[in-house]
């Protein structure tokens, strides 16, 4: 049997009668540094690089040591080496509290302790270590595929648990049997605790790191090239869930912000204006859905336009704008009733005063164009169809490469390069109808999406980034209006994924029917099975989600409701099930026979001997019992010597034989007074 020793210190040796302390198997050391890479590697690409070297040192450290490659280092050494992990932590950090700097030195000094493994106590201090280690992962993440493999690690680290109560190595099946065994006898009561147990009110995974801003997403600025940023993006924004039929594509304008003020480069949301009125009038069907919105470390949610109402821990600003008590740094799901026919109520001076103000470095020829279509046209509907006219019969082009602008980038696109992206258009635009006398404001948001039959609900990504206008019309409110529809109707009608394939192919959009623009942009795309693939996987995930990480104390209230139980009643019954729980163990535990067939038997032989007043003591050894069964009951000599001989070949020979253990049976069976 392969065990760990260590070469330059000799086991102690005992006496002859006290038990041998057994050695760590071989078996178990191999399984616990497996175990250990794998509790290590979601953490890989979260913790610098010198805290992965000393993890990996040290686990390799150990298994060449055990393989007798190489001496391991003395206590002073790890003692300083522990010292420089702890400044470094510091240094790197700037503190040793928080998520980050707490996982960097959890794993670092993990690994140290692995290079120090010696006694039995330090392999368990070990694999129980790596059980924390595993849950720093889930510090960063918590996605299905997270946890699937979150359940083989522990399943590897719970293996070695096993090896390292065995005295000798167990072979692979029983292993792996008997530890899928502990973990489906340890799902009942993970469910219970997990269903039925107050939690925290927000995840413990949703702490901030202290990059969080750099996550891609909207900006509560644009300026050109930040939307167009975005399309190279393909990380979900969000998903929507329809309670019903789902609308059309062209119909999906998700509402984030509303921008108001611009100095002629960049457009800002700032304060909402006051005032400003939050109702509407609806003018047609609601449409419910629930969103769950992927983190942005912002305080604003998406909504299609237009929403009612906020949802609980939001509120409903000036502009329909939906914004969060507390910036979102976790997953967030909630439901929304919209109205995408709406008219919306009067404007206050305040709020017309700021959807009419115009930059002082406003072009000329960008006022001059404005004008003219005020003055040519009878009333504000007939300046906007004038202006979608401008832009599709003069030769814009929508593109996702816009050449650069100048300082004035509405008069540079507007009269020179005439190629941009949905912002170049949506600033444009609003600058021409602010320039003409009617208030209007962009909107940034996101429009389309890709809708998973799977499981009835739109997966919007980064990638679906969208700028439009809305302008305020007598009699009507505020009304959407996207001239980037007017140039690109394919962006609207098939989403960047359609307009990217199709330039992609040197293909002009404009020159085609809608029914082969259809046809081309749906030209092997779901009849891909990696794609339906893709699709189904996404629905498994957003399911984990809504069933494990994304219970919360709410749902935990719902299902409580439902199985009509309160706290109280709760704590009740856990305390009766603990109580059954200890009585059982200590009842069984007394009774409890060893696992072990020889192990078993020679307890037997034990309690047959206590009755008859030899009682063995808890430090006695098998020789020295049976010299004093012998010396008490000199009658019995010969059935307590074959006895202890069947039993010592069987636990201490290096090849015991077959006939030993039904041997052992029969005599103990046979054992008695009258033997």
């Amino acid at each position: 049997m392969n065990t760990v020793s260590t070469p330059h210190r000799p086991a102690r040796r005992r006496a002859e009668d006290e038990p041998l302390q057994p050695p760590v198997p071989m078996a178990a050391l191999h399984l616990l540094l497996i175990a250990a890479l794998a509790a290590y590697l979601p953490l890989a690409s979260e913790v610098p690089i010198w805290v992965s070297a000393v993890f990996v040192i040290g686990a390799g450290w150990r298994y060449a040591a055990a393989h007798r490659l190489i001496v391991r280092p003395g206590k002073g050494i790890r003692l300083i080496a522990v010292l420089l992990v702890i400044g470094a932590t510091y240094r790197y950090y700037g503190g040793l509290l928080g998520r980050d700097p707490g996982v960097a030195l959890l794993l670092a000094l993990t690994g140290l302790k692995l290079l120090e493994l010696r006694s039995r106590r330090d392999y368990l201090l070990s694999a129980l270590l790596l059980y924390v280690v595993l849950l720093g992962g889930f510090l960063y993440g918590h996605s299905l595929t997270l946890g699937l493999y979150g359940l083989a690690a522990a399943g590897l680290i719970t293996a070695a648990l096993l090896q390292l109560g065995r005295h000798a190595p167990l072979g692979a099946r029983a292993t792996l049997r008997t530890t899928a065994m502990l973990l489906v006898q340890a799902l009942p009561i993970m469910l219970v605790l997990y269903l039925l147990f107050p939690r925290l009110s927000g995840a413990l995974w949703g702490m901030p790191a202290p990059d969080a801003s750099g996550r891609t997403g909207m900006s509560e600025v644009m300026r050109p090239g930040s939307v167009q940023r975005l399309v190279e993006s393909a990380e979900p924004a969000f998903r929507a869930s329809m309670v019903g039929p789902p609308p059309p594509a062209a119909a999906l304008y998700w509402r984030g912000l509303v921008l108001w003020d611009t100095d002629g480069e960049t457009w800002r949301a700032g304060l909402p204006p006051l005032g400003a009125d939050t109702a509407l009038v609806p003018r047609a069907a609601p449409v419910r859905y629930q969103i769950v919105l992927e983190p942005h470390d912002n305080n604003w949610l998406y909504a299609l336009d237009l929403p009612a109402q906020a949802p609980s821990d939001a509120r409903l600003v000036p502009g329909h704008v939906l914004l969060r008590r507390q910036p979102l740094h976790e997953r967030f799901s909630y439901e929304v009733v919209s109205y995408p026919q709406y008219q919306t109520g009067t404007l206050a001076e305040l709020e017309r005063a700021r959807a009419l103000r115009l930059p002082r470095a406003t072009s000329e020829r960008v006022r001059a164009l404005a004008d003219g279509w005020r003055t040519a046209a009878p009333g504000a509907d007939d300046v906007v169809r004038a202006a979608l006219n401008h832009f599709r019969t003069e030769p814009f082009v929508y593109t996702l490469n816009p050449p650069p602008l100048g300082r004035d980038p509405v008069d540079a696109f507007l009269f020179e390069t005439r190629r941009g992206f949905c912002e170049h258009y949506a600033s444009a635009f609003v600058t021409l109808m602010r320039a003409a006398g009617i208030p209007s404001r962009v909107v940034a948001g996101y429009q389309g999406g890709q809708y998973n039959p799977a499981g009835n609900y739109f997966i919007v990504r980064q990638a679906d980034a969208h700028a439009w206008a809305e302008v305020w019309l007598p009699g009507r409110g505020w009304q959407r209006v996207d001239p980037t529809a007017a140039v690109a109707p394919e962006r609207i009608e098939h989403g960047i994924d359609g307009v990217r394939r199709l330039q992609a192919q040197g293909v002009d959009a404009n020159a085609l029917s809608a029914e082969m623009l259809q046809r081309l942009v749906a030209l092997g795309w779901f009849e891909h099975a990696w794609l339906r693939t893709r699709l189904v996987w996404d629905y498994a995930n957003l399911s984990w989600y809504r069933w494990v990480s994304g219970y919360d104390d709410a749902r935990r209230a719902q299902l409580l409701a439902r199985l009509r139980l309160s706290d109280h009643a709760l704590l009740a019954m856990v305390l009766g099930v603990g109580v059954c729980i200890v009585l059982y163990a200590l009842y069984h535990g007394r009774r409890r026979e060893p696992h072990d067939p020889a192990a078993r038997a020679y307890a037997r032989f034990c309690r047959k001997c206590a009755a008859i007043g030899v009682a063995r003591l808890p430090a006695e050894g098998p020789l020295a019992f049976a010299e004093r069964c012998r010396q008490a009951r000199p009658d019995l000599a010969a059935a307590i010597a074959d006895i202890t001989r069947h039993y010592i070949a069987l636990r201490y020979a290096s090849a015991p034989t077959r006939d030993h253990l039904p041997a052992l049976t029969r005599a103990v069976r046979d054992f008695g007074p009258a033997a």
